[in-house]
């Protein structure tokens, strides 16, 4: 069961291993500058042990002293050079892996988000993306190549043992197959404590990150003690892994300290032997062991490997969940080539985003180029739905989404996104400043296309009064800037790319009546010429659209301009009271909460 518990270990290791292989021409020659400065080392430690045996036994003998302190000399330049070129060669190749693996990651995020992250917590995948990415970049860039020479080294260093002393060197071949062994038969017990602690340390970070984004809720809802006791409880149960992973460690390290000694005393032993029957130069004895202990270099020197192989699998097997998740939509080569008019068109749409549960029922929909309309309908109806579709987070499950006469399951996702902006409820904010914000939207933005975005986003003006201006500094996720600023910053990059369809999401949910009037107007400014999609509930915000689609139950209930609807559809009527009174609606939530129980 052991040699099958250690195939699993290394099977999702080395599902990755082919990241090195992209950079094989550097791989290999930092592999063989390893093999190179450590075949120069036990050189090296050869000829010093022999000269000075030399000299001890034949104080006169000095040429053949001369020649073996010139060979030493190369020998140990030598060491140094190919020490420094494995050094750089190494560490070159460890930030291309590292890179490799990262955009992998981030390929792979950006191909199953949204719906591929939503049972992934958000610290579990960063963790994934910094300290299990961290760990595979040593295992691949500096341990695969000095694993290769841990077999290879010795071999060659015993192989001139056995052309010095004879059969004596297969104890020195006995004490390394010996030192390799005792990682590998721990392995299944090592693996599971690597494992044990990659999964605390997974939990912890995840916990902190939830505590770093919620803590204002935290701290109004009086949870720190709480978030605390948390921290400390997960802490501790990563400190008793640890411990029990040092400690399975240091048993290993002492056994491998034993098989060393034990192995060298038998050497010793043989080679005493030899020299007292007359069958060895006494001057070879001290040369002898010193090449046993350079046998032992390259297997000692990647025992941690072995020992942190459980880590490195767990870590492998999380990157790899990521890696491996399929992706809910799929990419296509074709690029877009009909006319950029904004006409949009829903064909017996169906849509759910768990089987059985069907948001969007065969819903028909048709925008013209230019119109502004206004989706509304309960929570539940399917407005957000529809947006997420139009930017292709999700593709329909039946029916079809069409795009200025062209299939938009048949676009290319890069294709899509150009021509179809989405404002969320919530548009996020990079840390940095005003200008590199814009510059997300496009990178080749100028300066006065920059302030005339902002100009039509109604927040030039703020800008120009703050003191850094387009350079002002923004927290993270525009924590130092107000919620309708956030609105505005994202209306004016919306701006900046020159979308067909422009789709908002509630975005005035949560402003005050100032703040929605300059929002009205930045939207106004921006959706001339281009056709505009509305999520609403504030009747402030309907009442401009060309046309109002009430939905209910994921399908079209009413269509028309807001008197009209006003006029005929009671069900309208209904949502908009609610709408303006909230509590309106509190009884029935109540009840449906206590049919639940």
């Amino acid at each position: 069961m052991r040699p099958n518990g250690n195939a699993a270990l290394l099977r999702p290791v080395l599902r990755l291993v082919d990241v090195v292989g992209e950079h094989r021409g550097l791989f290999v020659r930092s592999t063989l500058s390893i093999a190179a400065f450590q075949a120069f080392g036990a050189l090296a430690s050869g000829l010093s042990a022999y000269a000075a045996a030399v000299l001890v036994a034949d104080p006169a003998g000095t040429g053949l002293a001369r020649l073996l302190l010139i060979a030493l000399a190369g020998a140990v330049i030598a060491h140094s050079v190919f020490v420094w070129a494995e050094s750089w060669m190494s560490h070159v190749l460890a930030y291309k892996v590292l890179d490799a693996l990262r955009l992998r990651l981030h390929d792979a995020i950006e191909r199953i988000t949204p719906g591929g992250m939503k049972r992934r917590r958000a610290g579990e995948v960063s963790g994934a993306a910094m300290a299990d990415i961290e760990s595979l970049e040593w295992f691949y860039a500096h341990t695969v190549g000095a694993a290769i020479c841990a077999i290879a080294g010795p071999l060659i260093v015993i192989a001139a043992l056995f052309a010095l002393v004879g059969p004596a060197a297969l104890i020195a071949l006995a004490g390394v197959a010996a030192l390799l062994a005792v990682p590998w038969l721990m392995g299944p017990l090592q693996a599971r404590q690597g494992k044990a602690v990659r999964d605390e340390l997974a939990e912890l970070k995840a916990i902190a990150l939830e505590g770093a984004e919620g803590l204002r809720e935290m701290l109004s809802l009086g949870l720190a003690a709480h978030q605390r006791r948390r921290v400390l409880d997960t802490t501790a149960r990563v400190q008793r892994r640890k411990r029990a992973f040092a400690l399975r460690a240091g048993a290993e390290s002492a056994l491998a300290d034993l098989v060393v000694a034990a192995t060298m005393i038998a050497f010793v032993v043989a080679l005493a032997s030899a020299v007292r029957a007359g069958s060895l130069d006494p001057a070879l004895f001290p040369a002898a062991v010193v090449l046993l202990a350079a046998a032992f270099a390259p297997a000692a020197g990647v025992f941690p490997m072995f020992q942190r192989l459980g880590e490195m699998s767990a870590a492998a097997t999380r990157v790899l969940d990521v890696l491996d998740a399929p992706a809910l939509v799929a990419d296509t080569d074709k690029a877009a080539t009909g006319p950029r008019a904004g006409a949009v068109r829903f064909e017996a749409v169906d849509f759910a985003y768990e089987p059985g549960t069907p948001v969007l029922k065969g819903l028909d929909l048709a925008i013209a180029p230019g119109e502004h309309v206004a989706l509304v309908g309960a929570s539940g109806a399917g407005k957000t739905t529809i947006a997420h579709l139009l930017i292709r987070f999700w593709d329909p499950v039946s029916g079809r989404i069409v795009l200025d006469g062209e299939d938009l399951a048949s676009m290319r996702l890069a294709d899509a996104r150009e021509r179809i902006a989405l404002i969320p409820q919530h548009p996020y904010v990079f840390r940095g400043t005003i200008r590199s914000n814009l510059l997300l939207a496009d990178p080749d933005a100028t300066e006065p296309a920059m302030w005339k975005a902002l100009e039509s986003a109604q927040l030039a003006d703020t800008v120009r009064d703050w003191p850094g201006g387009l350079d002002e500094p923004v927290g993270e996720n525009g924590s130092t800037v107000s919620g309708g600023q956030r609105q505005r910053l994202a209306i004016a990059q919306a701006f900046l790319r020159e979308p067909d369809v422009l789709v908002m999401d509630e975005a005035a949910a949560h402003l005050d009546a100032v703040g929605e009037q300059a929002l009205a107007r930045a939207v106004a400014e921006v959706q001339a010429g281009r056709t505009t999609i509305v999520i609403a509930h504030r009747v402030s915000t309907i009442r401009h659209a060309d046309r109002v689609i009430l939905l209910v139950d994921g399908a079209v209930a009413a269509e028309g301009t807001h008197p009209e609807l006003l006029e005929r559809s009671g069900e309208y009527r209904s949502l908009l009271a609610r709408a303006a009174d909230p509590g309106a609606a509190a009884p029935a939530v109540r009840r449906t909460t206590a049919e639940r129980r």
